[in-house]
């Protein structure tokens, strides 16, 4: 199996740390500098920024290659006169200069300028006042140019040397900077990627053909080189637009068959510059480059000025793992690989995000239900109607249904399902000796929320426990003062297990922000993410929860960020579900960076289980599409039950692979008067107490409810005045 690998072009849009380790982090093998945009006295410091993330650097060289010299886009109307140059001057429609200057003399009328890949082409008609610093060209086709765009001379007689005094000062930053790979443009002939050998021996060659003579030679010029790579755009100046797929397919067969790397560059995910999806053509391209046996791909614009450039190598990554996944199969021919692994609807084809635990999200909702409602019901709490929906919507993957017995004991006494995936909590449906006695297994059960049917139960199992053994091991206590507890026991004492069906959902005023995982795996997939960070919340967004959800952004090196607060049945004190959505709207409306939130609500309750119910929100925002989740200091505690770190603690009973989610831990967080700024406790241990500043949720409570403002410091105040002024409006803002 291939490895392909990826270049990136470092520019602008890239050119930040932030962005940088992420290149790293998604496995970028190249960071590359292309010294065609980049100043001499800029090279230097180009490489500096780029050493210490441990990604090799590539240098890209200048060669022989030609450039306008304008900065800013420039139309050029068709028959008109343009002046060429031979200095640097301001270039309009009607002035323009090429680089490098000695281009200038070498023009002989009758010669054809095309710029920005015969965007523009232009010929040569009159050189007499080249002593005065200009020649006069005709606009043979107009158009539109960037700035400092590629140029070709289509000439009998014009030719520069393959590399510029810009190389050569490149090649001896490269000996400094300990730099082995290079690019290098317009390689036309053997001779002269040996000549670039010899002057650095132990550095790794690919040739890039761009030119007709290069093509002339590619083979020569590969048997020479460590790899080719094909430069589709420079390339299709000198040569018929329509021919390069078929060159392309030609020059890679050839190379390979030599034992050496080729790499496609130009027009590779382009779209993706200024959109977050590539077009059908760019798809299809990639995977037809790879499949005809190219190694690599190089990405130019996409990453160096584009607006994404990390979705942008998501993406690729993603198209390249279909590849990978269809050499799980021994076929040789392509069709017979696709219909092996069923390619078309397999669950099991890569994309972006983590799989749902279990490898499949379940789907247990059927609106369009053929068979007769059951006439026998049993009616059910609001908590356990949300549990049935969150089970038939995928929330919790793997379930389809309440546990049976064996389930149960499995997952108190291991926090594993029998067939060995983690999970922490029962999910169990309990009803009284009464009920229990109407009910026969292996019938179905209509489940209804005040008299209404909202689903169908598949009763397999009806079954007893020790409960209270059972509320040892998952709650590690049977004082009824742990709400946890004292709701499980308070509970029947019969179990029901079986498959829900979900014939409709749940009615609420917040549904809808209820987001289900594949509405938000979709979302996530649009925008191109292929990591994100989770974050669960019943409560009102402060400070600290900004600077957790943005620091935890970094140490994930995550691409978007989904806020999830719990809306189900809260306890007396907690911020009512509107005022929490509300005061995140506004966050991501005026505060957090654009398109890299996503608000959806959970509607899910507390279980009041501590450590195990840390687990337990974590899969959960898996089966949702989330790669990475903050578990903070008592993460789901329970008054004074468990210890504050017990949360993060029992993440370390499983490995990464069982998990499928990494947990991302935060202690104690608090503000600094001395930093003005939020801290983590855990990486500043010895700052001074006194300069330590907190506000509990309970004094928060109370400022509020006075009509106060809480601290700039602790909330902001757009926040504060939002809820003030719905207190002042008799809206409800604390749960009685």
């Amino acid at each position: 199996m291939v490895n392909h690998k990826i270049i990136c072009t470092i520019g602008p849009s890239s050119n930040k740390e932030e962005v940088l380790v992420k290149l790293k982090d998604r496995g970028v093998n190249f960071f590359r500098i292309n010294l065609s945009h980049t100043e001499e006295k800029d090279i230097e410091q180009r490489i500096k920024d780029l050493l210490g993330y441990g990604v090799p650097i590539i240098l890209d060289t200048e060669g022989s290659q030609i450039r306008s010299g304008n900065i800013k886009e420039i139309t050029f109307q068709e028959s008109g006169m343009v002046k060429i140059f031979g200095n640097k001057i301001e270039c309009d429609a009607q002035n323009l200069f090429l680089k490098p200057e000695g281009v200038f003399k070498k023009l002989q009328e009758g010669d054809l300028i095309s710029i920005d890949f015969n965007s523009v082409l232009l010929r040569i008609f009159d050189t007499s006042e080249r002593d005065n610093g200009y020649i006069l060209c005709k606009v043979v086709i107009g158009g539109l140019i960037g700035g400092k765009k590629a140029v070709q001379i289509d000439s009998p007689t014009f030719n520069l040397p393959p590399f510029s005094k810009k190389d050569y000062a490149a090649v001896a930053l490269a000996k400094k900077y300990n730099i082995k790979h290079f690019t290098l443009s317009f390689m036309e002939n053997p001779e002269s990627v040996i000549k670039f050998r010899e002057n650095y021996p132990e550095v790794t060659l690919y040739s890039k053909i761009e030119s007709k003579k290069g093509l002339e030679n590619f083979e020569k010029i590969a048997q020479v080189s460590d790899g080719i790579l094909i430069d589709r755009g420079d390339l299709s100046s000198q040569v018929p637009l329509e021919k390069i797929p078929f060159i392309q397919k030609l020059i890679i067969k050839k190379v390979r068959d030599l034992g050496k790397e080729v790499f496609v560059a130009t027009n590779t995910l382009e779209q993706m510059a200024f959109a977050l999806k590539p077009s059908k053509g760019e798809v299809n391209d990639i995977i037809n480059t790879i499949l005809d046996g190219a190694t690599g791909i190089a990405l130019t614009k996409e990453t160096a000025v584009g607006k994404y450039p990390v979705e942008t190598v998501n993406t690729l990554l993603l198209l390249l793992n279909q590849i990978r996944f269809l050499d799980k199969s021994k076929k040789e021919n392509l069709i017979d690989k696709l219909e092996e692994l069923n390619y078309a609807l397999s669950l099991e084809t890569p994309d972006l995000l983590p799989k749902p635990h279990g490898g499949k999200l379940i789907n247990r909702l059927d609106s369009n239900y053929p068979g007769p409602i059951p006439e026998k019901k049993l009616e059910v709490d609001e908590e356990t109607l949300m549990d049935v929906e969150q089970i038939a919507i995928g929330a919790f993957s793997p379930l389809e249904g309440f546990m049976n017995k064996e389930e149960l004991n499995s997952v108190a006494d291991n926090m594993k399902l029998p067939n060995g995936l983690v999970w922490p909590i029962p999910i169990v449906l309990m009803v009284d000796e009464d009920v229990r006695k109407n009910l026969s297994q292996g019938e179905e059960v209509a489940l209804s929320y005040n008299n209404e049917v909202y689903g169908i139960m598949h009763l397999d199992e009806i079954y007893s426990v020790d409960k209270e053994k059972i509320a040892e091991k998952v709650y590690g206590t049977t004082d009824r003062t742990h709400p946890g507890v004292r709701m499980f026991l308070d509970k029947g004492n019969n179990f029901l297990g079986g498959k829900v069906t979900l014939l409709k959902r749940r009615n609420s005023k917040n549904k809808i922000y209820e987001l289900t995982p594949h509405q938000t795996r979709k979302i996530f997939a649009e925008r191109g993410w292929s990591k994100v960070l989770g974050f669960h919340t019943r409560n009102v967004i402060h400070k600290s929860h900004e600077f957790i959800q943005l620091e935890g952004m970094k140490k994930g090196l995550c691409d978007g960020l989904l806020v999830h607060p719990v809306i189900g049945k809260k306890k007396s004190g907690d911020f009512e579900s509107e005022v929490i959505i509300n005061a995140y709207e506004k966050m991501i409306e005026e505060f957090y960076p654009k398109s890299l939130v996503i608000l959806g609500t959970f509607a899910t309750y507390s279980r009041y289980c501590g450590p195990r119910e840390a687990v337990f929100t974590a899969l959960a925002r898996k089966n949702f599409g989330c790669s990475h989740f903050i578990i903070g200091r008592d993460h789901t505690g329970v008054e004074n039950f468990y210890h504050p770190n017990m949360s993060h603690k029992i993440f370390d009973n499983f490995t990464k692979e069982e998990l499928g989610i990494e947990p991302i831990k935060f202690d104690k967080v608090f503000y600094s008067d001395l930093e003005n700024d939020y801290i983590h406790e855990s990486e500043f241990l010895d700052h001074p107490e006194e300069h330590k500043l907190h506000i509990s949720g309970t004094q928060a409570r109370e400022i509020l409810q006075s009509g106060k403002q809480l601290p700039n410091w602790f909330m902001r105040p757009e926040i504060s005045k939002m809820i003030i002024e719905k207190i002042k409006n008799g809206e409800k803002v604390f749960v009685d």
